[in-house]
């Protein structure tokens, strides 16, 4: 996804959540450099990725923290753990296979809402339940869980690639929901980057004892220039794959000869942006197939 002109505010404004904890004056080195970078870069035809990055690299190299939101990812897995027992006995007790299937996709959707720094989106851990199952009751914006459905129960090998680090606790119990019909494999940062999830996240959730782990890159989304040549093969590999969130959004929306249907694409449109890109009102949940 190419950048929109309210991107470049909402993007400097986020720098502010990685020196949260740094002193005034490496705030202000931090914004100034930041702002140089998008005075000289910032253009229609950038993705939303490639700024992104820059930004990043640019702000942790300054306060000197490769991993700066590393106390809100352990509080979100923290949080959510805590009513993930809930979540695992209500699927549970649903009947039907198909109706389970749905549940536990919608439940990994709804656990897109766990992230930091978005203009329009500020999560509520001490609500988290209830923000998880107001998704899984209401009618998504765009609903493709049929056809994800009878997709999977073709499928033989499907690629999971993450998002946030807190919804990983509910990705959990989606991917034991996909490995009753086929081989799953799931893709995380090879680093940490903002508040998604790496390596070290995927570990804490326990996802390393229950799935192969390929780790896929060093951005966010879906990058190819920027994927490990692990991750290229398993995607060619999948006959599903499953990506999370906006960053996949965004990436993939610019590949569009890489996804040919076979992507699942399970978010909440937590921006503006993004929200008008894909068609639906900020907010939405969006269980697409692209």
């Amino acid at each position: 996804m190419k950048l929109y002109p309210e991107c470049g505010p909402c993007m400097i404004k986020r720098t502010m959540l990685f020196c949260k904890d740094s002193d005034e004056k490496t705030k202000y080195k931090v914004i100034k450099e930041i702002c140089r970078i998008f005075a000289e870069n910032f253009s229609e035809g950038l993705t939303t990725t490639q700024m992104a990055h820059m930004r990043n690299q640019a702000a942790e190299k300054m306060i000197k923290n490769k991993d700066p939101l590393k106390d809100l990812k352990d509080e979100s897995i923290k949080e959510a753990e805590k009513i993930y027992p809930f979540l695992e006995d209500y699927v549970k007790k649903i009947p039907g296979e198909k109706e389970r299937f749905k549940t536990a996709l919608k439940m990994a959707l709804a656990g897109n809402t766990i992230e930091f720094g978005s203009e329009n989106h500020h999560p509520n851990l001490k609500k988290l339940k209830e923000e998880v199952m107001e998704v899984v009751k209401a009618p998504l914006a765009i609903d493709d869980t049929d056809k994800i459905y009878e997709k999977t129960k073709k499928a033989k090998n499907i690629l999971y690639a993450t998002d946030n680090s807190g919804e990983l606790v509910f990705d959990r119990l989606f991917i034991k929901e996909l490995q009753k019909y086929a081989n799953v494999v799931v893709a995380p940062l090879t680093v940490p980057v903002q508040d998604d999830a790496s390596i070290a996240e995927i570990r804490k959730t326990g996802i390393d004892k229950i799935a192969q782990i390929i780790p896929r890159s060093d951005s966010i989304g879906i990058w190819f220039e920027r994927c490990t040549p692990e991750f290229l093969k398993k995607w060619d590999e999948a006959d599903l794959i499953i990506a999370k969130g906006m960053g996949c959004y965004e990436t993939l929306s610019e590949y569009p000869e890489k996804t040919k249907g076979k992507v699942a694409l399970l978010m909440k449109a937590k921006c503006g942006p993004v929200a008008k890109d894909i068609g639906v009102p900020i907010g939405s949940a969006v269980a697409k197939l692209i």
